[in-house]
């Protein structure tokens, strides 16, 4: 995902937070299983039901990417310590990981990227002979400089050719002239071995595999070890891309035409028996990944789940575990079914992604019939050796599947209290916990509180901090998150909560409050001004423009209050108040309403303050639903401003002056102009009313300026 240069990950967050704007579209590949290449928004709860990218957690759960649920059980069972973020791929501004992540983030923590071998594709199951061979003249170079035998004449010209041969895969490898000419001027056996290797390495590239395949067989006797082995190799890998030969379409998809299983049969001989001959060889790493990409291309679910599965024990050599979880997430997820496998990872991975509801935020259809609790129970055997990961599927279940709290609470007793967790504990705990919370229970907070210092691997303790969020949200005492010391500082999580729930001496209290970020006490303003002026406060909100900074910019700006470095305060004081219609400034309006509220003309200078300064195009007072973070109704009394309503009353108030009531039918024709939806909030309208305003501000109104420019409605 790209950010702005001047925002960190977490400002984009807040924008998605509040569906300012739509995310980006997805930039990394999305596997099958896991994921679909489109845009979401981050839904700021626990409890995560369905997939949709951007709510991954440190909890296992339906809602997160498989991968993430595979790396935080790898990580588990590997029982090893996180990486810190890797200074030349995390931006040096990256606050803490935050309750919420995508697969990228969680990726880019745990997994520093690592200097790769051009030919690392091999080892994480890729096949194609069209990669760099940069390391592949590099080895052969060293193979020759270390011959014995060779004279330097041959040697010579051994590397000569090797570095004039440059596969494109798309035509003619270049160097084929001089590779042809190599055997006619090779005098000694060590020159006639290399010169061969060098004609099946150009019949390989060229795609030529029955020559290569003969030139390589034919060194199986070679007196250099590199020249037997890397043949030995060799023999394996033709097989690997003949069998790719028409397999993928123009998009790099698989084609649903199956594989000559001779084919693939001769692949998996070649590999094994390079791997029985050189368990440790140079190439092992690169034979395993090209074995896995074999069973793949052949169907061969169970032998594939099988050589996954021993990864998990043995850990992966040529790649980390991000991208073995990607890898899998391609490969084998898509297809496998809990029925192929007894490993009790892969079958976590399986049921948490089988507990997803069958609704989806992208509005497809993700995942049809949960999991039912006797097919779950059905498992049971395989996770002999790992009981408290299928005691945490069970209550899983009876939580995500069959809404039962107190089931969960009977399946997971009560250990918050750790100096550290395990993933899969924590998840645990968590899950403990929100059933606590759903339940009522007076110790719910206390609970949350007790895992705070256990909570130490990346992205737990800012998941504790959400509950916390959460729990003193819905219990009425919003104030404990804002109090000094306040285990809550996750800036997201806070200026949520002061966007749509806090009351005015909250507001007020953090505006002022020195203490909090910058951009904490900006939130805190704008919110306050913002709804006091539209809300019905217009006395309030003249006293407290006090407060905007002298120096707040005079520029128009971003009132994007969460998703901007810096909303627009400066609006408040210098925003533009008129435009064809005359109207002092907001300040003079909000005067004016102070002593008037049913003031028409100060009622529609406020609402062209809002129409001009863009806040319409802003959700500003649209809250989260009641299940997310900030869905509690605000404690700032009034409702929603809607210019909408306001041209509707003004249209019906019969004290109204024919100027003032003429504009007002005109911007609310116009609030539904040019698209046909309404662009100004309130209670919609049906095409009738719409056109009854347009031919009454066009026959009693016909001499005002806006009958003269309104020419239709929409």
């Amino acid at each position: 995902m790209n950010l702005k240069a001047s925002l960190s990950n977490r400002r984009f967050v807040r924008v998605r937070a509040l569906a300012l704007t739509a995310l980006l579209a997805l930039a990394w590949q999305s596997p099958a299983h896991a994921s679909g290449d489109f845009s979401c928004s981050a839904a700021w709860k626990l409890s995560h039901k369905q997939y949709s990218g951007c709510d991954n957690m440190a909890l296992l759960g339906p809602g997160n990417d498989t991968r993430v649920n595979l790396v935080l059980l790898l990580f588990d069972a590997r029982s090893r310590t996180a990486p810190p973020p890797h200074a030349s791929n995390v931006p040096p501004d990256r606050p803490t990981p935050a309750a919420l992540f995508e697969w990228p983030a969680l990726r880019d923590v745990m997994f520093p990227p690592a200097a790769l071998a051009d030919d690392s594709a091999y080892a994480d199951g890729e096949g194609s002979r069209c990669l760099s061979n940069a390391n592949g003249i590099a080895a052969f170079e060293a193979a020759v400089k270390d011959a014995r035998g060779l004279p330097e004449n041959e040697r010579t010209d051994l590397v000569a050719a090797r570095r004039a041969l440059q596969p494109t895969c798309s035509a003619a490898s270049g160097g084929a002239a001089i590779i042809a000419g190599l055997p006619g001027r090779m005098r000694s056996e060590p020159g006639r071995a290399f010169a061969r290797y060098l004609q099946g390495a150009l019949a390989f590239y060229d795609g030529d595999y029955d020559a290569a395949a003969a030139h390589f067989a034919a060194l199986n006797g070679a007196g250099q070890p590199w020249l037997r082995e890397t043949a030995r190799y060799m023999l394996g890998r033709v097989e690997v891309n003949r069998a790719q030969v028409d397999a993928f379409d123009e998009f790099g998809s698989r084609k649903d035409t199956p594989i000559d299983a001779r084919v693939i049969a001769r692949a998996e001989a070649g590999l094994l028996t390079y791997l029985h001959d050189y368990p440790n060889g140079a190439y092992a790493a690169s034979a395993r990944g090209l074995l896995r990409r074999v069973y793949w291309l052949g169907g061969n679910e169970a032998k594939l789940a099988a050589t996954y599965v021993s990864l998990f024990a043995q850990g992966p050599a040529g790649l980390d575990d991000s991208a073995l979880a990607d890898e899998i997430d391609t490969k084998l997820l898509p297809t496998i079914k809990p029925a192929d496998t007894t490993d009790p990872i892969l079958l976590a991975v399986l049921d948490l992604a089988a507990m997803r509801s069958g609704e989806s935020d992208t509005g497809n259809a993700c995942c049809g019939t949960p999991i039912t609790l006797a097919r779950l129970q059905a498992q049971r055997p395989a996770f002999a050796a790992n009981p408290a990961l299928f005691d945490y599927l069970l209550a899983a279940h009876a939580w995500f599947v069959e809404n039962k709290p107190a089931e969960v609470l009977r399946l997971i007793p009560d250990a918050a209290r750790q100096k550290k967790f395990s993933y899969l504990q924590f998840s645990r705990q968590v899950l403990r916990g929100m059933a606590l919370d759903a339940l009522r229970d007076r110790n719910a907070r206390g609970f949350w509180l007790d895992l705070l210092p256990g909570a130490t691997l990346p992205y737990q303790h800012a998941a504790i901090e959400l509950a916390l969020a959460l729990h003193d949200e819905r219990t009425a005492a919003l104030g404990r998150v804002f109090e000094p010391g306040s285990p809550v500082s996750d800036p997201v999580v806070r200026e949520i909560l002061l966007a749509n729930v806090a009351g005015a001496p909250l507001l007020r209290q953090q505006a002022r409050n020195m203490a909090a970020p910058l951009h904490e006490r900006e939130v805190a303003l704008f919110t306050l001004l913002f709804k006091e002026v539209t809300r019905g406060a217009p006395r309030d909100f003249v006293a407290d423009l006090a407060m905007v900074p002298a120096a707040a910019s005079r520029e128009a700006g971003s009132i994007d209050v969460l998703g901007a470095e810096h909303p627009w305060l400066g609006v408040f004081t210098h925003g533009a108040a008129s435009e064809g219609y005359a109207c002092p400034s907001l300040r003079e309006t909000a005067t004016q309403l102070a002593g008037d509220p049913r003031g028409i003309k100060a009622r529609l200078c406020l609402a062209e303050f809002v129409r001009l300064n863009g806040f319409d195009e802003y959700a500003l007072d649209s809250q989260p639903p009641k299940d997310e973070l900030g869905g509690t109704p605000s404690l700032l009394p009034g409702t929603p401003f809607s210019r909408l309503e306001i041209y509707k009353a003004i249209i019906a108030d019969p004290t109204a002056a024919p100027a003032d009531k003429a504009y007002a039918l005109y911007r609310a024709v116009n609030c539904y102009g040019p698209s046909g939806n309404n662009s100004c909030g309130g209670v919609e309208v049906e095409p009738a009313q719409r056109k009854a305003w347009f031919l009454r501000l066009k026959k009693d109104y016909a001499t005002t300026t806006w009958s003269k420019q309104q020419r239709y409605f929409w």
